[in-house]
């Protein structure tokens, strides 16, 4: 595979020898000839100030009839957080406008967090092609992935249940089952790791697995799963490399965008 860029540059993929790049393959059959709707934030060399994610998440707001307060987001009130991203969830209809809506929510929240990896994202653009997640997948996954590492992640409408435990979501089951979900869709969004990542860096391991293992059974009921552990929420899928990932990275410093992914 290739991922084009705006400049008509190619840089090699090369798929691993698993059951989900085989998969691949089949997705990308149809999508090699759409266009990347890539975001300026999808690069990790995009950089704003919180005053400047504010006022796009106010203008973005308005495009979706929804009134932003921008103290709140400014102060990173978490409670208004969940309560836009609530708004979100009930009313998203397709619509890219809410797509750009729900992603500067999570940028406001973790404005702070430096990104060493490159999003490749159909958004809307993919949804006939989305397909049911086989957990079986899971066996290739990882929690240490190196520079150069191609991967798909858990990618939901809603949040992982150790966020919900992070942000500080209601202590209610209901809810949890409603907004936390475990890995239930394969979307064809890849990430190329720009850097060496360590996806379990600064996670609270022991508080989050006393709170866990309270709830842990009924919400897997719900979701009608045998478990999901700490590591299936921050692990990812391998899905192959790119050798000559410094290019990648030449690419986006010089304000060119990838445009397509060809088998």
């Amino acid at each position: 595979m290739q991922i084009v860029f705006s400049n008509n540059t190619t840089v090699d993929l090369i798929l691993a020898s698993t059951p989900l790049a085989t998969i691949y393959k089949r997705i990308y059959k149809h999508l090699g000839q759409v266009a990347v709707p890539f975001r300026n934030w999808d690069s990790p060399f995009y950089h704003s100030s919180l005053e400047q994610l504010v006022s796009q998440l106010i203008l973005l707001g308005t495009k979706v009839s929804v009134t932003v307060c921008g103290q709140y987001c400014l102060n990173q009130d978490q409670d208004y957080f969940n309560t836009i991203h609530g708004i979100y969830e009930k009313n998203y209809n397709g619509d890219p406008a809410w797509l750009d809506f729900h992603e500067h929510i999570h940028m406001c929240e973790r404005w702070t967090v430096q990104k060493s990896r490159l999003t490749i994202d159909y958004r809307e653009k993919s949804g006939m092609l989305e397909q049911p997640f086989d957990l079986a997948w899971l066996e290739n996954s990882i929690t240490k992935i190196k520079a150069g590492d191609v991967f798909v992640e858990w990618s939901e409408l809603g949040k992982t249940p150790y966020r919900y435990w992070q942000d500080n979501e209601p202590d209610n089951m209901t809810r949890m089952c409603e907004l936390a979900k475990p890995w239930l869709i394969l979307k064809p969004k890849i990430i190329v790791a720009l850097e060496d990542i360590d996806t379990l860096n600064n996670v609270n391991v022991l508080n989050f697995e006393s709170w866990w293992k309270h709830r842990s059974k009924e919400w897997c009921q719900h979701w009608n799963i045998p478990d999901w552990s700490m590591l299936d929420m921050f692990s990812v899928v391998h899905l192959g490399r790119l050798p000559d990932f410094e290019l990648v990275t030449e690419q986006l410093k010089s304000n060119h965008r990838p445009t397509k992914i060809l088998l």
